[in-house]
């Protein structure tokens, strides 16, 4: 092969890459992609630890959430015995406290049977009631 021969083939090869450039560049990267993935089963390995990996991730997360959730209704159970105690000790309390102040009362009426005004002073200043006079006007 002659000198002349090798140039003329050069240019022509260059006229048609300049035309065709697409259909090296995609030989050549099919050729790259497959020298890269040609370990197909490593590839498909990361994939099978990366999903496995996805779903224990999942699961801890939903353990957390179940132990969160029993923890937040443990807590509420134990508010309402508490309220619940609370409420009952206080309606007993109330009607003691009430009984009491029915004693109380009747001991003051009883005391001061004879003197209405004594008992309403007497009354206002045990139980904070406002003690005033009516005074009747006679027109």
């Amino acid at each position: 092969m002659s000198w002349l021969a090798i140039t003329v083939f050069f240019k022509k090869a260059w006229v048609w890459l300049k035309k065709n450039w697409y259909a090296p560049v995609v030989v050549i990267y099919t050729l790259v992609l497959w020298l890269v993935f040609r370990r197909g089963d490593a590839a498909y390995e990361v994939l099978k630890v990366r999903d496995k990996s996805y779903k224990e991730q999942i699961k801890a997360i939903n353990d957390a959430h179940d132990a969160e959730i029993a923890k937040r209704n443990e807590v509420l159970k134990k508010y309402t015995e508490i309220i619940s105690a609370l409420e009952k000790e206080y309606a007993e309390n109330k009607l003691t406290l009430e009984t009491k102040k029915k004693k109380e009362i009747k001991k003051i009426v009883e005391e001061y049977k004879d003197d209405p005004a004594g008992l309403a002073k007497m009354m206002s200043e045990k139980f904070g009631f406002l003690y005033t006079k009516k005074e009747n006007k006679e027109e």
